[in-house]
Formats: structure tokens, C-alpha cells, sequence
């Protein structure tokens, strides 16, 4: 396992076990390169398609792969997972968002 896939990985898990404490049930979609990282479902029936990036550079044919799960099931919320300091920033994302997601490196 190479060292930045190593980091990705235990990205993933840290936004999981994170999720997973606010009462969220959490699959990791691993090896599957689709377009969500991690899908969370609430108690309430809230559903997250979760793409981790350690440095919250989302190229724009992940961003788009994303946005067209969630307009397939209008009951998905795409959510982008970072890195900021020590902590998780979880970013709902939108149409408008695309420019800002894809160049913020």
C-alpha cells in the first residue's frame, strides 16, 4: 500500500467513525473508484454521498460524477469530506459549486 493511498484510507475511516458518532450509519465504497467514498444514512432517513479529499481538491469529473448520483436519487446529499488542520470539514455541494470545489488546492 503506497503512502498516499495509506493517508486516503485512513482519511476515509476517520470521516466514517466521525459520522458514525452523529448517529449516522456509514458504508465505505472501497476500491469501487465510483463516485462516493462513503454513503451515510441517518435514523431520519437523511442519505449522504460522502467523496474524502485530504486537501479538498475535487477534479470536475468526480464533482460531476457526484452531482448526477445525487439528481438519480433525489434523496442523496453529495457532501465533500476535508481536511482542515485537525479536523473534518464536510461541505454540502451544489451545482454552484463546481469552480470553487475543482480549483481549491
Amino acid at each position: 500500500m503506497n503512502n498516499n493511498y495509506r493517508r486516503g484510507y485512513n482519511f476515509e475511516l476517520r470521516v466514517k467513525r466521525s459520522l458514525e458518532k452523529r448517529g449516522y450509519f456509514v458504508v465505505r465504497s472501497s476500491g469501487s473508484h465510483g463516485p462516493a467514498d462513503l454513503l451515510a444514512v441517518s435514523k431520519d432517513g437523511k442519505v449522504l454521498a460522502v467523496q474524502c479529499k485530504l486537501d479538498g481538491y475535487l477534479p470536475a469529473k468526480e464533482f460531476k460524477e457526484l452531482l448526477v448520483l445525487a439528481s438519480r436519487f433525489s434523496v442523496i446529499t453529495p457532501v465533500l469530506a476535508k481536511k482542515e488542520g485537525r479536523r473534518i470539514s464536510l461541505k454540502k455541494l451544489t451545482a454552484e459549486d463546481e469552480e470553487g470545489v475543482a480549483s481549491a488546492r
